[in-house]
């Protein structure tokens, strides 16, 4: 059958289409774990949507990355799951928090300031972080109408870049984690922030310089000064506390508390949102920290409901069902 032009036209194109595609680096190579946070479709072609056997990644399970979709800001990965044929399937980056080896890391520009997509708020039960950590200078007090006796405290607000993981920080002169706080500079606080932060965050008053590694780890990584960047974190502490939160573990103080009726409660008054958005951690089977995911809307007087609404999923809880309200002191 003679060969046509028609037909030669249309098969040349399709080589030159071909030859591109072949040339063009639409993935990445990526090195890590994607930590699961929500079940979700696990692609053979993310392109296509193709997924023959309906196959979900499940949340709290961890799965080896391959790849991603570009170097920077990746919307999808490519992960093995074991159970899977083929096993290897691409997921969306929103199903999961990504924690990429040193390697991967330093290509994504994880020490820069100024790229995070998202924040996350870590407050403290302190009676129970002094029964896992009883030798910090903080934890000599034990005064049952002290402010961290009753409230929340501030552990840090951490901006967060979603392609790095746990591993966006140390963004300015200092590159490394100091064995003790106290060997970080100092901090140029005015004496209203440093009244304010010294209420929330006890390690200011007792000398543990905590603030000094929040702010060398975490702050150098956003774009406001250093008395912004703590008093934004002082309020979002005072909003968590004063919207009944607080109050709810005062109630309870030396009480088993079912998980379910904490996040009710968080719930309640702070939005539905907050279930997907909040991660409970607990040791000795005692509540230690909340941590709370935020949007990068934090302006002044940000509403921390309205932070939380569209923020990203946070990781699992590991309270279980129920767990206890530390008393100061015991």
């Amino acid at each position: 059958m003679p060969y046509s032009k028609k037909s030669c036209v249309r098969d040349t194109v399709i080589l030159v289409l071909m030859i591109c595609y072949a040339q063009t680096p639409w993935a990445a190579k990526a090195t890590g774990v994607l930590s699961a946070q929500q079940a979700c479709p696990a692609y053979v072609s993310k392109n296509n949507l193709t997924n023959p056997d309906n196959l979900q990644i499940q949340a709290g399970s961890d799965y080896t990355l391959l790849e991603a979709n570009r170097p920077k800001q990746p919307d999808w990965y490519r992960v093995i799951v074991p159970s899977a044929h083929p096993r290897e399937r691409w997921v969306s980056a929103d199903c999961g928090q990504v924690k990429l080896s040193e390697a991967t890391s330093g290509d994504t520009q994880c020490g820069v300031a100024g790229e995070a997509d998202s924040y996350v708020l870590a407050l403290s039960w302190q009676p129970a972080f002094c029964e896992t950590k009883p030798d910090k200078p903080e934890c000599a007090n034990k005064d049952p109408h002290v402010y961290q006796a009753r409230h929340f405290t501030l552990h840090g607000l951490w901006p967060n870049k979603r392609t790095c993981g746990i591993q966006y920080g140390f963004c300015g002169e200092v590159k490394a984690q100091k064995q003790n706080f106290c060997d970080y500079p100092q901090l140029s606080l005015n004496s209203a922030s440093r009244a304010a932060l010294a209420e929330v965050m006890p390690s200011v008053t007792a000398g543990s310089c905590l603030e000094r590694h929040e702010w060398h780890k975490h702050g150098v990584c956003q774009t406001r000064p250093v008395n912004d960047y703590f008093d934004f974190a002082v309020d979002l502490t005072r909003q968590f506390n004063d919207a009944g939160m607080a109050y709810f573990m005062n109630r309870r103080i030396g009480q088993t508390v079912r998980t379910a009726d904490f996040l009710d409660r968080a719930a309640a008054v702070l939005g539905p949102s907050v279930r997907e958005r909040i991660k409970l951690t607990c040791q000795q089977d005692l509540l230690v920290e909340i941590q709370l995911s935020l949007t990068m809307a934090l302006t002044q007087d940000a509403d921390l409901e309205k932070l939380i609404v569209n923020a990203p999923i946070q990781g699992k809880s590991n309270c279980g069902e129920t767990f206890r309200v530390d008393p100061i002191g015991q």
